[in-house]
C-alpha cells in the first residue's frame, strides 16, 4: 500500500477519535489549534467523509457557536444552492465558507480578525436522510497581533527629559531604543498595560533623534522623536510649564487687585479731587466783574476763533479777565 494513503487514513481516523467518538463510514478532520493575526483573514480547516457515496440530497453545514450555517444540494447539476454558503454572514458579513461541502470541505473563512475572535469553534455536518449522522469537533483559534507603537510622548519635568513609548502586540513586544551616535539611552521604568500593551520610559539629556522600536515574533515597528536643533528645544520643554504657571499667577493677581480697587497703573493715575486752586480767586473775580458789567458769565471767557484779539500775555489761564472793559449794559450801543 502507498505510504501516503496510510498517512491520510491515520490523519482522518485520528481526527475522528479526537472528536470523542467515531461512527463507521464517517470521518472528520480539523486541526486542534490555529493562530491568526489581528486585522488579517484566516481559514479554519474542516474536511469530512460520509458512507453514502452516491448521495445527492442536501448537506447542512453548521459552525458554532452559532456564527454560520448554510444548506447545499449535493448535485453537480444544481449549483445555485451553493451561493448561500459563500455569502457573508454574521457581524459585518465576516463569515463564509471557503470550502465546498459537495467536495467534503467545510472550511470556514473569517475576515478581519479581532482579539475577541480568540475562542473554540465547532464544525458540524448534517445529512437529513441519515438521522444523527453528523460529527463535531472543536478547533481553538488564537488571535495574535503584530507590534504597533501607540504613543511616543515627551514628559515635561526637570532635566533629564523623560520620553515614554507605549506599544501593543501579542505576544507583548519588547521595546528597545536607539539614540544619536555615542549617546547611551538610560531606561527608567517598564510598565505593562491592558490589552497586551507595555510602556517604557527613558531619560534623555542631549539633543538628537531618539527611536523607539517594538518587536515580537510577528514583526517590528518604529517611531522617532527629535529634540534640539531639529525638534523641540530641551529648555523649552522644561521651562514651558513654569512659564505657564507664572503667567496664571500674574493673571490671578491682576484680577484680584482690580476686584478690590487697589490697582495703580503707571501713567494712568486717578484724577485729583475737585477743590479750590490757586487760580480760583482770580477766576472768581473775573466772573464777578463780567456779571457786574451785565454780561453773562459764559461770555466773560474768550470765545474760540477770537484768540487774535487777545495779546500773548493775556492767556485764558492768566488773571487778566478783570482788566477787560465791557459796556455798562448788555445790548446797549455805545454813545
Amino acid at each position: 500500500m502507498d505510504p501516503r494513503c496510510l498517512w491520510l487514513w491515520g490523519l482522518l481516523t485520528g481526527g475522528a477519535l479526537r472528536g470523542g467518538w467515531a461512527q463507521r463510514g464517517w470521518s472528520m478532520y480539523v486541526p486542534p489549534r490555529i493562530t491568526g493575526l489581528r486585522g488579517d483573514s484566516i481559514v479554519l480547516p474542516c474536511t469530512f467523509a460520509h458512507p453514502i457515496h452516491d448521495y445527492t440530497g442536501d448537506i447542512r453545514v453548521i459552525w458554532k457557536p452559532d456564527i454560520f450555517q448554510c444548506l447545499v444540494r449535493n448535485s453537480s447539476t444544481e449549483t445555485s444552492s451553493f451561493d448561500n454558503c459563500t455569502t457573508g454572514q454574521g457581524p459585518n458579513g465576516r463569515y463564509r465558507l471557503a470550502g465546498d461541502p459537495r467536495r467534503h470541505n467545510l472550511s470556514l473563512h473569517i475576515a478581519g480578525l479581532h482579539y475577541e475572535d480568540s475562542r473554540e469553534y465547532t464544525c458540524r455536518v448534517m445529512i437529513p436522510d441519515v438521522p444523527n449522522a453528523y460529527e463535531k469537533i472543536g478547533i481553538t483559534l488564537n488571535v495574535e497581533a503584530r507590534p504597533s507603537i501607540l504613543n511616543l510622548t515627551l514628559l515635561p519635568g526637570p532635566l533629564p527629559v523623560r520620553v515614554a513609548c507605549t506599544a501593543e502586540g501579542i505576544p507583548v513586544p519588547n521595546i528597545s531604543w536607539r539614540g544619536p551616535s555615542g549617546i547611551k539611552v538610560v531606561q527608567r521604568q517598564n510598565t505593562p498595560g491592558p490589552w497586551y500593551q507595555t510602556t517604557q520610559v527613558v531619560s534623555v539629556n542631549q539633543t538628537g533623534t531618539y527611536t523607539c522600536r517594538a518587536e515580537n515574533v510577528h514583526y517590528w515597528a518604529e517611531r522617532s522623536v527629535s529634540m534640539g536643533s531639529t525638534g523641540p528645544p530641551l529648555l523649552l520643554i522644561v521651562l514651558l510649564p513654569a512659564a505657564l504657571l507664572l503667567l496664571a499667577g500674574l493673571l490671578l493677581l491682576v484680577l484680584c487687585c482690580r476686584w478690590k480697587g487697589q490697582c495703580r497703573v503707571p501713567g494712568r493715575e486717578p484724577a485729583a479731587p475737585a477743590g479750590p486752586t490757586q487760580d480760583a480767586p482770580c477766576t472768581g473775580r473775573s466772573r464777578a466783574a463780567a456779571h457786574a458789567n451785565g454780561l453773562p458769565p459764559a461770555q466773560a471767557l474768550p470765545q474760540p476763533g477770537l484768540s487774535s484779539a487777545v495779546s500773548p500775555a493775556e492767556k485764558p489761564d492768566s488773571c487778566t479777565y478783570a482788566d477787560l472793559t465791557f459796556p455798562q449794559r448788555w445790548g446797549q450801543q455805545e454813545r
